[in-house]
């Protein structure tokens, strides 16, 4: 991202193409800026779950200055 945000994904399923290609998508379908401080954490969990059909949790970190958006998947039953 423009503002130095990253995106990690820390399961098997989704390839580092596809988390791009989703990030992107999410971005225009709800109208999100390049600013992914501003971003719902929610609402993006709900839209990876209906992309890929894994539930996952976002934390972010903070790491040389930058934001990394992790995401987590959740095991079932946790």
């Amino acid at each position: 991202m423009p503002d130095g945000t990253e995106f990690r994904y820390l399961g098997i399923g989704v390839s580092d193409a596809a988390l791009r290609e989703f990030v992107l998508r999410f971005m225009s379908s709800e109208g999100m800026s390049w600013d992914a401080s501003t971003w719902d954490d929610r609402q993006l969990e709900l839209a990876f779950m209906h992309r890929f059909g894994e539930t996952i949790r976002v934390l972010r970190e903070k790491a040389a200055g930058h934001t990394v958006l992790v995401f987590q998947p959740v095991m079932a039953g946790a």
